[in-house]
């Protein structure tokens, strides 16, 4: 893990005078921060000096509790072993004047997928691949009764030389229990799926699968798949998946009162947005990124999908 913070646009690589001091662990450089903390590259004497990635939260002594994000971050990472979720090595908890420090100590990563996207042409072997360690980390999660709620390429890193890429910050996640009725707060517009933008609050995995849909769009074309303005996501959405329907979505008028001030559009073929894209590929993104949530693909199914079906051609390009 080399960044947890919600956007890496605030990656620093400066100096660390922020850093905590903690036993066994020098920092060498300030890698990000977010709403929760700072991360930092460090030198951990408890790995055989290797180097690790350093979260640290502070908690303020008149603050009442432990923000609930670490806590479910650090007690899901501590159930969930897979190749493809980092590893949470320690938690370290220490007194810094009237702050009590909670450090999380993570395996480090080169960097995340939205940077690797940005410095790299990710040609089709290797998008198919890491599309699959994502897929195959979150069926693991699913079959869990575990979703991610924030799948972003911000939270997906990578091992650039394994090419492994690996899910990160599980400070959204959540376990799923039928009766529970779960915030419709959005953690990332351009990846939140339909059914929370428009304010469900009985929701489940297909919210990952969707923002999974719109990764792999990102990393076929080099953009983002749906980036729509303020207020403006669910338009952007539908000048390209069409405007949903009761025959197409059983159910979305009383879902969403408002549908009918949208303007009515029809869907577009998607060949069209992906033209890289090989028919089994244009399948796959299709169920992905299928409007209805109740007709969406499972993590488990998208697994046995055609388009996968070379992928063992590549041993080269690392996995699950």
């Amino acid at each position: 893990m080399a960044d947890s913070s919600p956007s890496h646009a605030r990656r620093r690589g400066h100096a660390v005078p922020m850093f905590v001091p903690i036993e066994n662990y020098t920092p060498l450089l300030e890698i990000g921060n977010g709403s929760f903390g700072r991360v930092f590259k460090c030198i951990s004497v408890l790995e055989n000096n290797s180097i690790v990635a350093v979260k640290q939260i502070p908690i303020k002594e008149n603050s009442r509790a432990t923000p609930a994000a670490v806590i479910r971050e650090a007690s899901h990472l501590q159930e969930l072993k897979h190749s493809n979720i980092v590893r949470l090595l320690n938690v370290v908890t220490c007194d810094n004047e009237n702050t009590t420090i909670i450090s999380l100590i993570f395996e480090y990563l080169d960097c995340d997928l939205r940077k690797y996207m940005a410095e790299n042409t990710t040609c089709g072997a290797f998008t198919k691949s890491f599309l699959y360690q994502i897929l195959s980390a979150l069926d693991y999660c699913h079959s869990r009764n575990v979703i991610h709620r924030d799948m972003k390429p911000d939270n997906i890193m990578v091992d650039c030389s394994k090419k492994v890429v690996k899910l990160i910050d599980f400070g959204f996640c959540r376990e799923l229990v039928d009766s529970d009725i779960y915030s419709s707060e959005i953690a990332t517009q351009w990846y939140t799926a339909p059914e929370i933008l428009f304010h469900s609050s009985r929701y489940s995995a297909p919210i990952d699968i969707w923002a999974v849909g719109c990764i792999f769009g990102e990393m076929v074309t080099g953009k983002c798949t749906f980036k729509g303005r303020p207020k403006k996501e669910i338009e952007t959405i539908f000048r390209t998946l069409g405007t949903p329907t009761e025959a197409t979505w059983p159910g979305i008028t009383n879902l969403f009162a408002d549908l009918n001030k949208y303007r009515i559009f029809e869907a577009k073929d998607l060949s069209e947005s992906f033209p890289s894209l090989d028919p089994s590929g244009l399948d796959l993104l299709t169920s992905m990124l299928c409007l209805d949530p109740n007709k969406r693909i499972t993590a488990e199914a998208a697994l046995k999908h055609p388009y996968f079906k070379d992928l063992g051609l590549h041993p080269e390009m690392g996995g699950t």
